[in-house]
């Protein structure tokens, strides 16, 4: 049968495997390769302690297809040899990565078209990569517990972090509402390493009375790699919604996008400015 009438082949495993790792942020693929290591086949118990092993919204449907594909190849296989797969194809993955220098990110639904990677694996692996300097500006962040973490584990390890968020409309932003990214970030108020900046009120001003909005959306880890695309720093974004994105591994042109910012933050006149933690009405 051919056409609209042909019936879906279902992926082998090596091409599962291959998935997963193009897929799942390093972490995810970690706590997999723990728990296969430990069991003998792709019952439901298996099924049970690999979507416990590192929670997280949507692994169900991955984790059916990885056993799917295990009992149709061979169900005797044991998990620790799957697992030695599933890592294999992870550095094989890597090591790829690096000789790119652009690398497609989205979130939502995902096609055969293309190999690309979910918007939260990579942020947090651009984020993972920074040692000196990391650079987050955002429209809308809510949520993104996650992303939270690896930033404070970031600034943990002596790098110095930028936050440029938008504000509400009550703080003089074009956000709807009272509240905004300074919550999702509330819990890193107290790290000498974070620093808050905002677009200044009354710097705003454009043509015919419009005023902006604070609207880019980068991960910049030093000045070689960053992360440019739709999708804000919201749990929406990162999971449910059709974002794109491209990782960009140019030390040339992401130091220029770096630079942008550094001098709109330290420049005499720059129109970003520090943003406190507490909102201030205006």
């Amino acid at each position: 049968m051919t056409g609209h009438n042909a019936p879906e082949t279902a992926p082998s495993l090596p091409e599962v495997l291959s998935r997963l790792v193009a897929t799942l942020p390093a972490t995810h693929l970690a706590a997999w390769s723990n728990v296969l290591r430990t069991v003998a086949a792709p019952d439901g118990r298996t099924e049970s302690r690999l979507v416990a092993a590192h929670p997280g919204a949507g692994l169900g449907p991955h984790v059916g297809l990885l056993l799917s594909a295990w009992r149709a190849t061979d169900p005797r296989l044991p998990g620790c040899a799957l697992a030695l797969a599933l890592e294999a194809a992870g550095n094989r993955y890597e090591q790829d990565l690096a000789t790119h220098h652009v690398e497609i990110a989205v979130s939502g639904p995902v096609s055969d078209a293309v190999s690309v990677r979910l918007t939260a694996s990579v942020a947090i692996q651009v984020i993972r990569a920074a040692s000196t300097t990391l650079l987050v500006t955002s429209y809308a962040a809510f949520g993104i517990q996650e992303i939270v973490s690896e930033i404070r584990a970031a600034a943990d390890r002596g790098v110095s972090v930028d936050l440029v968020l938008e504000t509400a409309r009550a703080s003089g932003g074009r956000l709807h509402g009272d509240g905004d990214g300074r919550t999702a970030f509330h819990d890193l108020r107290f790290h000498p390493d974070v620093h808050l900046w905002q677009w200044a009120n009354d710097e705003r001003h454009g043509p015919g009375g419009r005023r902006g909005s604070m609207h880019a959306k980068v991960i910049a880890a030093d000045r070689n790699t960053a992360l440019l695309g739709s999708a804000n720093l919201t749990d929406n974004a990162y999971s449910d919604n059709l974002e794109i994105g491209a990782v960009i591994r140019d030390p040339s042109a992401v130091a220029s996008v770096v630079d942008h910012f550094v001098n709109l933050m330290h420049s005499a006149d720059g129109p970003l400015v520090r943003l406190p933690w507490q909102p201030v009405s205006y």
